[in-house]
Order: C-alpha cells, then structure tokens, then sequence
C-alpha cells in the first residue's frame, strides 16, 4: 500500500467543510445534533402515543360485503336502486382499503423516523474520524505500466461516476423535500377542512334519523370518507413532524458521499496523472526510436529511408495527439468546474427567491451572476468545433486501420518484390530484412496511434458531454434570471434617493486623470496591434472621400429621369454609398470601443468609456444612415420620390436625435459599471432624460396632422395606419414617458432593457420601411419595363395585322397564316400584376417583421412567466379516474387575446395571401382558389376556438351537453340558417356552383362573385348584386352555363334583299366571322341560309367563343364587320316588308300597297306612330 504522491494530492473544489483535527472538538457537533435527534424522537414518540395502532373503526370490510349481499336478495328495491347503492357500498369499500394502506404508511414513517437519530449518529461518528488533511490511499500494482494502470483507471472512473449520482440524488431529495412542504401544509390544511365539512354533514344526517338502505348506505359512505381523510391528515402530519430529521439525515448522507467523492476523485485523478506520465514516457520513447531508426538507415535503400521518414512523422503525430488528449482532459475538468459552480449558484438563487422573494439586494446578485454566465454563442462555436475534430479523428484512425490491414497482407510486399528485381541476392537480402524491421515498426505505430486516437475520441465525447450540460444549464439559467430580473428593483425610489454624491459622481466623469488614462490605455493599444491602424485608415479614407460620395449619391439619379437608362442598379448603388457615408464616425467610436475594451491593463474609467462607445455607436450608424437617406437629392428623395417636406421635417428629428439622444445615452452608459451610486444618481437622471426627450421628438414629430406622417396619411385616408392614428400615436408616446417613470421608481435595470428592445424595433421599423421602398422602386421599374414591351409588342403585331390589307395585290392572306386563338399572346394586366405583387409583398414583410419581433423580445418572454402564478379560476377535469385541478392564470388569459388576435388576423389577410399564392398554380381555377380560401378561413376559426377552449380547461366532456342543447334550440329557431350554411359548405365541397360561374335563377342571370355562409352572391348583367340563399342554390333549379366547358355559342341572323348574290353573302360572312382570332375554330363555325323570311333572305352564323367574357362586345364587332362587308360589296340588308290593302267605301275595289315597315315612310324617314 503505497500514499498518493504529494504533486497528485490535488485539492478537490468540491470540498466545501474542513474536519478539525482534534478528536474531541470534531465530536462535539455530532453529540449535539445527536442529543437534538434523540430529543426529536422522544417528543415525536409522546404526541404520537395515542395513534399507536390506527382507531377501530366502526366499519370493517365484513359488514359491507354482508350489507351487499342482502342487496341482492332484497326484493323490494328496483335495478336501479340497487345499482346505486351497491356503487355506494363499493366506494365504501375502496375507501376502507385506501384508510388500510394510509395507516400502513403512518405505521412504516413512524418505524423509519425511529431509526433516523441513530444513522444521524453513526454518520457523525464515522465523519468525525475522516480528515480530508491526508490523501486517499491506492494500491498500486506492483509494475507500473499502461496494461495495469489502465483497468484501475476505468474502474475509479466507474466509482468517480456511480458516487456522483448519489450526491446528485442527495441534492434532488433535498430540494424535494423542501419544495413539497408547503404544499403538504395546504394540503393538511384542505383535508382538515374536509373533515369538518364531513362532520357537519354526519351531524345532519344523524339528525335527521332517516332510516332505509340508502340512508345507512349514505351514512357509511361518509364514515369511511372520514376514516380515510384522517388516516391521511396521520400521514401528513408525521412528514411534517419528521421533516427536519429526515433532512437533517439526508444532509449528513450527502456530506458523507460528497467525502467519498472527494477522495474517489483524488484517487481518479492520481490515477490520471500517472497514466499521463507513462504515456508521455511511452511517446517519447516511441518517437527517440523513429529517430534513431531514421538515423540509422541513412545510408540504406531509398524505399527504407522513405519508410523510416513515414514513421518518424507518425510517432510525431501520435505525440501531438496525446498532448492534444491532454489539453481536452483538462478542458472536460474546467467544464465540469464551472458546472458545478454554476449548478451551486443556480441552487443558491433559487432558494434566495424563494426565502426572501425579490429583493434589491438579491437583483444586484443576479445581475452580476449574468454578466459571468458563459456565453452560448461561443459555447454552440466549441461545439461545432469539437464536432469536426471528431470527424477529422475518425477518419484518420479508419485511415490507419485500413493501412494496417494492408500491411498485414500481401499488398504491402508488392513495392518491395519491384525493388529485389534489380538488385544482388545479397542486397536482396539485406533489403528484405530492414524493410521487414521498418514494417514491423510502421505495424507497432499504427496500433499507438489507433489507440491514441480512440483515447482522444472518448476525451471527445466526454467533453461534449459535459459541455452539453454546461450549456443546457447556463440556457436554463439565463431564462431563469430573463424571468426575474425584470420585475426586481434595481435601485429606490428617486423620492428616497440621496444625491449627495451627485457632485462627486460629475468630478469623477470629468476629472482629467481618468481621461488621460482612457489616452494611454488608447496608446498603448495602438502601439501593439496593426489591425487596429488599418481600421483607423479605413476611416480617415472613408471621411476624406465625403463629399465624393455626396456628388456619387446624386449622380445616381440622373439616369432615373429617362425610361431607356433608369436601372435598379442605381438604387442599390445609392444604398451602398449612403451606408458608407455613415459609416466613418460610428466605425471610429466602435474601434475606440473595442481598443479599451480588449486591453489587458485596462482600468473601471477606461473600459467604462469603451464599453459606451461600443453600445452608443450602432444608434449613431443608424440616425446617421437614415439622415442621409433623406438628404437632397438623395436616396428618399430621387429614388423614393418622397415629398421634399416631410424630408426636411425628418432631417430636423434625426439632427435633435444625434444632438440629444447620443450624448445622453452614452453618459448612461458610463456611469452604469462604475458603481450603485453612480448609477442611481447621474445613470438614473441620464436614463430619464434620455426617455423623456425621446417621447418629446415622437410627439412632436409623429403627429398626424402636423408631423412627418401627416401627408402620408392624408394621401391614404382608408388605410389601416390612418384608421388607428389615435391608437399608436398615443402609445408611441405613452412607452417612453412609461419608461421614465420606471426609472424614477427603481426599475433602472428593467427601463434600460425594454428601451433598448423599443429603440431596436424602432430601428427595424425604418428598415422595414427602407426594404418596401426598395422593392417597391424594382417593381416600378420592372413594372415600366413591361409597359414599354408590351407596347412595342401592341404595335409590331398591329403593323403584322394590317400589312395584308395594304398589299398592292389585294390578295387575301392564306388560310394557314391565321393565328389559332390559343396561341395569341394575352396582354398583361400590369395593374391586376401590380396590385397582387404589393399584396404578396406587404404579406412577406408583414411576416418578416414578426419574426424578426419575435428574436428581439425572445430573450424577455421568460419574464412573462409570472403571470403564471396570478390563478383566475380553477378547473376540474378526470384523467384516467383521477380528478385533476388546473389553475386558469392570467398567462392563460393573454394566450387566448393572442389567440384570438392572430386569427383574426390570419383571418382577414391569409385569404389574400393564398389568392396570390394559388395564382402561380394555372391548374386552380378561381372557383377552387374561393373554395380553398373559404375552407381555410373556416379552419381557422375551427382551430383558434379549440385553443381558446383549451386555454379555458374546457373539455368536450364539459362542453358536450351545451352544444347538444345549442344544437336543439338551433334546429327550433335557425333552421334556415343553419340550412343555409350547410348548404353552403356543400356548394363549397360538391361545387355545382363555383365563384366566376355565369348562371341562371328563373329570371336572373349573372356571374357568381362570392359564396358565403349564408348566401351567393350573384352579380346580374347590369351590375346589381342578387343575394340567393344557399339552400335554393342546393334544392332548386339553377343552369349553370359554365358548369364543365367555357364554350358557348353566338348566332346572328343576317337578311338579305331577294335578288343578291347569295353565294358572295355567305362567303363575306365566312371571311369575317373566320378572319377574328377570338372565334374558335374548333368547333367550326357554321354558315348556312335559314329561311326565305319576311325582310328577305335569312342567313344564319353561328360561331362558338371559348368563354363568356366579352361575350357582347365579340358578337357588336362581328355584326359591325358584316355589316361594313356587305355595303362594300352592294349586298342591301333587308328591311321587313308589309302588304296594305286599301277598299273603297261604296263598294270600291281594293288596290295593294306596298310599304315599310310601320315607323317609316317611303325611303326610309321616320314616320311618327
């Protein structure tokens, strides 16, 4: 048995209490908590004299069973009488069996609880002989060398990890135990209320001296409630009573296994050293014997030499590689430091809320306690880091396994059998023999390296696994202080606030030492770093290139003034430039920044004011952007085309912001990490003056008649933005002046934070603002560019249209050049275009900006946690025979407002975003893009009113029976709305009838425009809007024109005077009615003579269309063509004719008289009826 090497006796940070050395001193804690346990024990064992063994009681399993079998010999009871009170007798018999195991339980706590003081004492006592002074004792092997060491590696790391879940177990118990007292107080509480409710109950009833099954089976029932309730309160109060003994004993147990680890890990990590130090020893021997191999064949054959090289690298490889297991050991030991440091202070931050609630004190703790969490975003680097370290392992030890595997076959001789061939027997020989040596020695370092590299692997995955939980936890942690830190004074009142120290606190800002410390420190880090001269030199450029900029941001429009030239590049140029014009003063104040910031040296003044200027310069980059923006003839000016007013009016706001706000937020800033006093004094006043200004400039700025927005609203008086101008305009204001008050009260650390999420979705907004001016300026242009193509288009096939009419030859184009209907390019509609592309383009935005709210406030969302546990109301609902009670909490109530609010939302706006989206997909047509967008309109309600009622506890168990009697007094008193809404979910799903429709309803026809719950919405001819409700559209009769084809037919009936050629007639209509491209061809139209009519020759055309759009105007064109053909060709269109005869009175004979038609005389002049 050997002792633990004094440079391996580490001192573990685990330990936490150091033992005395003296005997006597170290026992006389345990006598004292001994003598305390004993005493408990005495107490507990007096009050609990009288429940030694659990009451008889006046009920036994027995009398009940007899009571049910009378039951069922009892002729005089009905089923169902007898079917409730065997239910009764039943519950009388769970409960006496639920009272049996009750008892049980008190009996086994009290039996437990006895024992506790004497394992209390026996843990003292064996604690009390342990000295932590003196290192642990392992029994070395008696060779020392990895095969040994290595099994009592793994066997001490097995028992380092077994010991450390106890402990974790230790500590869970304990929390437990602690967490669930209070909650066993209420419950002892509400069971004893239940018994005096009980009693009153029993008292009444007994009273009553009611006689009969069901009385006695009542009277049972309820004596075995009572039973159970009081076997329960026995069980409850003897937790309690044992309580602090039980935690007591549990203390000591993980005092006593927190020394098991300590030494186990001692033992570990002796283990670990000596291990270390062999294979140190091993590498090192490995790599002297390459070299010395490499040495020694120096004068040897060329492929020896080359594998001697080959080897030598390896070993060097495998040296690294163990130097690098080393450096992840370490790192895992780190990790699991700050672990266990950080699970203690997490423990201890929690029981502080929970003993003292939030306190001030308590906020100042946690603040510090977040500025020291490790940073996630550099652990998630770490990890992505490890994760290709891993990779990179992997695949050279498969590399090296597979060149093992080949040099332990026959593959490997191949290289050498072509050197043999030129040499002698004796070379051959002497060849054969160093390169079988250099294989052996390449065999051995492959097999080091395979196990290096798997040692490695495991340090890896040891690592990730700590550092998975360091990270796990330090997110747990950061949610935990986002959900308390907020609502915790940072400091009192301004009203109990003594500025005493103001005076102080100025000089200390403005004394010069502290300056010309910021100087040196500015000095001294530029002396070291070129990096940071090259930043400086960027800016100086940048500064003396300002007014070339300048001219290079207007010089950008003048292209815009002509179609031919304006690009959208310009506007893209123009952004970058004016980004670069702002971005010299804030770059600098950032390089300062981080120059006092990184300096090792660096003292509280100095890296205060770095640490302003870091947080100070992104707000100036921003008001500076957006001031050059709006310069003249700038950006918003030449490119945006906004009004030269309302940018005179922001360049006076953003002038006030830089002017004001940045100088005030950077003394907040400064002051802040100097001290309490300094940031309770001039912070809080700077903080407050910061708030205050911001609201003036919002509320003189922002006003809807007099402000920057007043003719942007003026010129949209329907939009949203106009319609709540009295709603966001107040509130615009009210979030600062509500900030200051904040500040005024305490609040300072909660005011700064919400201030800077305000002014961040501040800065969002105007890029928002910034990105839609953006692509609103590549729409016009595209927009432009298609108007002049289409135009050009309009205009050669034109000129392609009437080239054969003006051919001198006067030939008629030839059939086949005629253009098939269906091929012809429609024109676009540019407005329709142009309308769907600013929906689909709000809609997006619209969802960006949601989002990108989202990551601002997700860090502030674990603050709204304490609206958990403000409880409304309760529900109750059965789960699995068990009620369950489930507080409504005003967490529960804001979800249902944003429930509610996003699917009226959704509600209001999907349906456009859908219609733009279903509009790329030309297989849909408009009536299934209305059917999907109603269905989904409906599904949405659907759902958002399943989540309110869940948010509610509302069950379908709880809603069943009020939906079934909604559904009788609906069937009663809506009959034919509901009738109607079915109706129309049937038109919606079987869709006889289908928005854009063209249908008739006995006497009216029109288009379908809407089908909505109750009814359709048909638009007749002359524009009026015919409501048909939905039920008629189902159970009457209704023609649908355009059910399944878009087809319809034309005719036109053309008479002809007796006595014109018919054949040239027909023929004239033939090429009319053939030479419109709207026409189909297929089917054909037909031309055919009719009937010798009254007006003369009746010629029919008839000609199919393939919709029903323009309709009239197709079929006007056509008569107008036919009409213009055949008075160019002397064909006279008939006019009706009517025979008079005219008789004399006297008997005259009758003469004839051939005349028009009544109306007109002679040729054809009006004649007055």
């Amino acid at each position: 048995m050997l002792e633990v090497l004094p440079m391996m006796a580490v001192p573990s940070p685990r330990a936490t209490w150091t033992l005395r050395t003296d005997t006597v001193v170290r026992a006389i804690p345990s006598l004292l908590g001994l003598a305390i346990g004993l005493s408990l024990a005495l107490w507990l064992l007096v009050s609990s004299a009288d429940f030694e063994t659990p009451p008889e009681a006046s009920l036994s399993r027995e009398d009940v069973l007899d009571a049910i079998a009378a039951l069922e010999i009892a002729t005089d009871l009905s089923n169902e009488q007898r079917e409730r009170l065997v239910e009764q007798y039943d519950g009388v018999l769970a409960d006496l069996a639920a009272s049996a195991s009750a008892w049980a339980e008190w009996t086994d706590l009290r039996a437990s609880l006895s024992e506790v003081p004497g394992q209390i004492a026996a843990i003292r006592a064996r604690l009390s002989t342990l000295d932590t002074a003196q290192p642990p004792v392992i029994e070395w092997p008696e060779v020392l060398d990895l095969s040994t060491i290595l099994p009592l590696l793994d066997q001490e790391q097995a028992a380092v990890a077994a010991q450390e879940e106890r402990v974790r177990t230790l500590a869970q118990g304990l929390d437990e135990e602690s967490n669930a007292r209070p909650q066993q107080r209420r419950e002892l509480a509400e069971l004893q209320q239940r018994i005096r409710d009980l009693d009153d109950e029993l008292s009444g009833l007994r009273a009553a001296a009611t006689t009969g099954p069901e009385a006695q089976a009542r009277l049972w029932r309820l004596t075995s409630q009572r039973a159970l309730l009081s076997a329960r309160v026995q069980v409850l109060e003897q937790r309690l009573a044992g309580a602090e003994l039980r935690r007591e004993l549990a203390m000591v147990q993980q005092e006593e296994a927190e020394f098991t680890l300590d030494q186990a890990v001692l033992r570990l990590t002796s283990l670990q050293g000596e291990a270390e130090r062999l294979r140190r020893l091993e590498a090192e021997r490995v790599l002297l014997a390459a070299e010395a191999a490499t040495v020694a064949v120096a004068d040897a054959h060329p492929l020896i030499r080359s594998l001697a090289v080959d080897n030598t690298a390896l070993a060097e490889v495998i040296n690294a590689i163990n130097e690098q297991t080393t450096e992840l050991e370490g790192a895992r030991v780190e990790t699991l430091e700050r672990l266990a440091v950080l699970e203690q202070d997490f423990d201890t931050s929690r029981q502080r809320i929970l003993a003292a609630g939030l306190t001030r004190a308590l906020g100042r703790v946690l603040l510090d306690q977040r500025e020291q969490l490790p940073n996630l975003r550099l652990l998630r680097q770490e990890a992505a880091e490890r994760a290709n370290a891993t990779a990179d392992s992997t695949l050279a030890m498969l590399g090296w396994r597979e060149e093992l595997l080949g040099l332990e076959s026959a593959v490997a001789a191949r290289a050498l059998e072509d050197e043999l061939g030129s040499l002698t027997p004796a070379e051959a020989t002497i060849l054969e023999t160093q390169w079988s040596a250099q294989r052996d020695a390449r065999m051995q370092l492959l097999e080091h390296a395979i196990a290096a590299e798997e040692r490695q692997l495991r340090a890896l995955v040891e690592l990730d696994l700590a550092a998975e939980r360091l990270q796990a936890l330090t997110a747990e942690y950061q949610v935990f202080l986002a959900e308390h830190l907020l609502w915790i004074r940072s400091h009192v009142p301004i009203t109990q606030q003594s500025f005493s120290a103001f005076p102080e606190v100025i000089g200390e800002v403005l004394r010069p030492a502290n300056w010309l410390a910021v100087i040196q420190v500015l000095r001294t880090g530029l002396a070291g770093a070129w990096t940071w001269w090259s930043g400086l030199l960027v800016t100086v450029l940048l500064l003396s290139f300002d007014r070339t900029l300048r001219r290079r941001i207007r010089g950008t429009a003048i292209p815009l003034r002509t179609l031919r030239t304006d690009r959208f590049g310009y506007t893209l140029l123009a952004i970058a430039l004016t980004l670069l014009l702002a971005a010299p003063i804030p770059l600098l104040l950032a390089i300062l920044g981080l120059l006092l910031t990184s300096a090792a040296t660096s003292a509280p003044f100095p890296y205060a004011v770095g640490d302003a200027l870091l947080r100070v310069a992104p707000g100036l980059f921003y008001l500076l952007t957006f001031r050059l923006v709006c310069m003249n003839g700038g950006l918003a000016e030449e490119h945006f085309q906004w009004r030269r007013n309302t940018l005179i009016k922001t360049r006076r706001a953003l002038n006030l912001a830089i002017w004001i706000l940045v100088p005030l937020g950077f003394l907040a800033f400064l002051v802040n990490p100097l001290g309490e006093v300094q940031a309770a004094t001039v912070g809080r006043l700077a903080l407050t003056a910061v708030t205050l200004m911001s609201a003036i400039l919002l509320a003189l700025h922002l006003h809807p008649r007099h402000g920057l927005v007043r003719d942007a609203l003026a010129s949209a008086p329907d939009s949203l933005a106009s319609r709540l101008r009295h709603l966001w305009y107040p509130l615009a204001i009210a979030v600062p002046l509500g900030l200051m008050v904040l500040t005024l009260a305490g609040f300072q650390y909660t005011a700064g934070t919400l201030f800077n999420l305000w002014f961040e979705q501040f800065w969002l907004l105007l890029g928002l603002v910034l990105l839609h001016q953006s692509i609103l300026r590549w729409l016009l242009v595209t927009r432009r560019r298609l108007a002049l193509r289409q135009a050009i288009t309009s205009r050669l096939r034109r000129d392609t249209q009437q080239r054969p009419a003006s051919d001198p030859g006067g030939q008629d184009p030839a059939p086949e050049t005629t253009t098939p209907p269906h091929v012809v390019d429609a024109p676009l509609d540019l407005v329709a275009l142009d309308g769907q592309t600013r929906q689909l383009l709000n809609a997006l935005l619209t969802l960006g900006a949601a989002v990108a709210v989202w990551i601002l406030w997700s860090d502030m969302l674990p603050a709204l946690n304490v609206l958990e546990r403000v409880t409304l109301w309760s529900t109750s609902a059965s789960v699995d025979g068990v009620t369950v009670t489930r507080p409504i909490t005003l967490a529960d109530l804001a979800s249902i407002v944003v429930i509610i609010a996003v699917a009226v939302i959704a509600v209001r706006h999907l349906p456009a975003l859908l219609e733009i989206l279903l509009l790329q997909n030309t297989r849909i047509s408009s009536g299934g893009r209305y059917t999907i967008i109603a269905l989904t309109g409906y599904l949405t309600i659907a759902v958002a009113m399943l989540l309110v009622f869940g948010q509610l506890g509302l069950t379908w168990q709880q809603v069943q029976w009020l939906v079934a009697a909604l559904g009788v007094g609906i069937g009663f008193g809506l009959q034919e709305i509901v009738a109607n809404f079915i109706s129309g979910l049937i038109i919606l799903f079987e869709r006889p009838v289908r928005v854009g429709d063209t249908v008739t309803i006995g006497e009216q026809s029109g288009v379908v425009t809407r089908i909505e719950m109750r009814a359709t919405t048909i638009r007749t001819w002359d524009h009026r809007e015919l409501l048909v409700p939905n039920k008629q559209l189902i159970t009457g009769e209704v023609v649908n024109w355009t059910l399944s084809d878009q087809t319809n037919r034309g005719e036109i009936l053309v008479s002809i005077d007796y006595g014109n050629d018919t054949e040239q007639a027909l023929r004239i209509l033939h090429e009319v009615v053939h030479d419109d491209p709207r026409v189909m061809t297929d089917p054909a139209p037909v031309i055919t003579v009719a009937e010798f009519g009254e007006r003369g020759l009746d010629l029919m055309v008839r000609f199919f269309l393939p919709g029903l759009s323009n309709r009239m105007l197709i079929r006007g064109e056509l008569i107008t063509a036919i009409d213009s053909r055949l008075r160019a060709a002397g064909i006279a269109i008939g006019r009706p004719q009517r025979d008079i005869w005219m008789r004399e009175e006297g008997g005259g004979h009758a003469t004839r008289s051939n005349s028009p038609e009544p109306g007109t005389l002679g040729q054809g002049m009006p004649m007055p009826t």
